[in-house]
């Protein structure tokens, strides 16, 4: 006859207990609120950088993730945000209230971005809530280093009481653990992403130059240094150039049109996803000459299609574009660097094919939006552990 001692009965019981507990919440889907500014096909890197993910998200490997996008600013008119961000702190506190969330994720830029943020945050922490911030801004440093006193306060203390805080790159790696040591620990690179380009004709690698820049139009893109140094180009046979995006449309125009070089350059405004695309596949060159960057979605998409970039050392640009192997990198504002390095482009199809080609391939390892996926997944995951799921 064998003897069962109570006590061991007991510990027996609570290990079962637990055992069962593990699993059910192994089984149960990683539930995930991302607050997105615009929403889905918004014009912005962070909503198109979202839209990527709502497809990703959607296939089988990534069942066991539930999530739901709320918009926390809105299109259009500013003077609707404060309706946009009420319906998200109201989604919010019901999607918490049903238990269908384990972790906030919440994408952060610059001014009216982070005020909304600063509320949320400050909702999630009230509602026991653990959260992730994701850095978008490529202005993100001086915007903070600008704000002081009870504002300063306040970004500061959302920034230590977050879970992880995700930043597209060492540069911005370095620019929040130097502001809060703090937070050294539980910084995490995941940078852009895209899905792997459809088919692409290879021989426009041979085709006469065709120049593309996405972005928006203005000073803070180097877009006037594009237009100068495109002109510095002189009567360079063979290339033609698109500049395609929102923002100073008109100046960029007229700019063109004083250079003379309306018969070869295109500025059609904003364009959209559809339309980027068809651009991307007839391009051989982009080109993003910016003063300041985050990590633009633009480069992330030409690496993807095999398009040749030519671009500042700026932001998180200098971990995925390496001078003469990934791109050609210029300084900021150096309008005869620029010039001479789409000179180069214009001139040898044969380089223009080898950087395509390492960057097509730098995007299948580590610019992929199923990797990108991966990363936030595992992110969610320590956060939730960490704020005690």
């Amino acid at each position: 006859m064998t003897l069962a001692f109570p006590c061991n009965q007991e510990r027996a019981k609570r290990a079962r207990a637990s055992e069962t507990k593990s699993n059910a919440a192994a089984a149960r889907p990683l539930q995930v609120i991302i607050f997105t500014p615009l929403g889905a096909g918004g014009q912005g890197g962070i909503d198109r950088m979202m839209d990527e993910l709502r497809r990703a998200f959607q296939i089988d490997r990534f069942a066991n993730i539930r999530t739901y996008f709320i918009t926390s600013r809105g299109s259009g008119s500013i003077l609707l945000s404060p309706l946009f961000l009420a319906n998200a702190i109201l989604r919010l506190l019901l999607l918490r209230l049903l238990g269908r969330v384990d972790v906030v994720h919440i994408n952060l830029s610059s001014f009216g971005s982070t005020y909304r943020k600063l509320i949320l945050t400050r909702v999630a922490r009230a509602c026991r809530l653990p959260y992730v911030l994701h850095l978008h801004s490529g202005q993100f440093d001086q915007f903070w280093d600008s704000r002081k006193g009870m504002l300063k306060r306040e970004i500061d203390l959302m920034f230590l009481r977050s879970q992880r805080v995700i930043v597209l790159g060492n540069y911005w790696k370095q620019v929040v653990s130097e502001r809060i040591p703090q937070c050294s620990g539980k910084l995490v690179i995941v940078p852009n992403a895209t899905r792997t380009a459809n088919f692409k004709d290879l021989s426009v690698m041979d085709e006469g130059a065709n120049i593309l820049f996405l972005g928006r139009l203005g000073p803070e893109k180097g877009v006037p240094q594009l237009v100068k140094a495109l002109a510095a180009l002189g009567a360079k046979s063979g290339w033609r150039a698109t500049l395609a995006g929102d923002g100073a449309v008109n100046d960029t125009r007229a700019a063109v049109e004083q250079a003379g070089l309306c018969g070869r350059i295109a500025v059609p405004g904003w364009v959209d996803s559809a339309r980027v695309e068809r651009l991307l596949r007839a391009a051989n060159i982009l080109v993003l000459p910016s003063l300041s960057e985050n990590l633009p979605m633009s480069v992330i998409e030409a690496l993807a299609h095999g398009v040749a970039v030519v671009c500042t050392p700026v932001g998180a640009l200098p971990d995925i574009i390496e001078h003469e192997r990934t791109g050609l990198i210029v300084k900021r504002g150096d309008v005869e660097g620029l010039s001479a390095s789409l000179g180069r482009l214009i001139d040898d199809p044969d380089l223009r094919r080898r950087l395509g080609e390492n960057g097509k391939a730098l995007h299948r390892t580590q610019l992929d939006i199923e990797v990108c996926a991966e990363r936030l997944v595992a992110t969610w995951t320590a956060s939730v552990h960490a704020g005690g799921r």
